[in-house]
């Protein structure tokens, strides 16, 4: 958890789960979103949980190069970053519980890159919602007694406008970190990128933080995110990075 973000109570609706509840329900999308950590390009990257675990309970994670199987073992692995929780339920999610007003996908332009070029590499799409609970033997300062963590096989800009956009709901954590390591078609720290556009335009506003790589004098990669009042530095043996808040665009306007 980031002392600087604020801290959440676990929310009812993610503690009264049960494995058979989870597959009875309808998927509950609202819950999920609202106020959720988006990560494009994750893989199969715990650094989010290890972090912000308590900042949010609920995790969105996309990559169209992960591979069902690929997921699913890597919840299973305490070299991964969920060390110290297990899987309590699963459910296959499927397009109408994400999309169930459908949406008109925003296009790329000629300076967002090639969205083909990554074709031959993707894995066949899927997506699982998990909740995973923290074993036994570890202690709260280890992480929240539950998560969420929904991972969808898909790209990262394509996603955002579907999930959020569509839906009228807004993440409250942008994590920009681990796509830069290749794979990715498009600049997702490109302030005037596809990615960037497609946040601005959602109904429901822009995400309250952005986590990404540290820039030089200590700047955000979009503008929109001023570095104050607080700016949290993360380390994890491969580069730095870190923290800002929504607010660079009204400070500049209201001084």
């Amino acid at each position: 958890m980031i002392e600087q973000i604020p801290y959440l109570t676990s929310p009812d609706w993610l503690m009264k789960l049960t494995a058979e509840s989870m597959l009875k329900q309808p998927f509950p999308l609202s819950d999920v979103l609202d106020g959720s950590l988006y990560y494009p390009g994750a893989g199969t990257d715990g650094k989010p949980v290890r972090w912000l675990a308590g900042n949010t309970y609920s995790f969105v994670y996309t990559d169209y190069m992960v591979d069902q199987s690929g997921f699913l073992d890597a919840l299973n692995h305490d070299d991964t970053g969920f060390k110290g929780y297990r899987i309590l339920g699963t459910k296959n999610v499927t397009m109408q519980d994400l999309v169930p007003n459908g949406w008109s996908p925003m296009p790329p332009n000629r300076d967002d890159g090639n969205p083909r070029q990554w074709n031959e590499h993707l894995a066949q799409p899927f997506c699982i919602w998990a909740i995973l609970e923290r074993q036994a033997g570890y202690g709260a300062e280890h992480g929240p007694e539950r998560f969420s963590l929904l991972y969808l096989c898909g790209e990262g800009v394509a996603s955002y406008q579907a999930l959020y956009n569509s839906n009228k709901i807004k993440p409250k954590i942008l994590f920009l970190i681990q796509h830069g390591f290749g794979g990715n078609w498009t600049d997702f720290e490109d302030p005037n990128g596809i990615l960037a556009r497609s946040v601005a335009v959602n109904p429901a506003g822009m995400p309250d933080w952005l986590i990404g790589r540290h820039q030089r004098r200590h700047e955000s990669c979009w503008p929109e995110y001023y570095p104050a009042p607080h700016i949290c530095y993360l380390g994890d043996g491969a580069g730095y990075f870190a923290a800002w808040p929504l607010g660079k665009a009204i400070h500049d306007h209201t001084n």
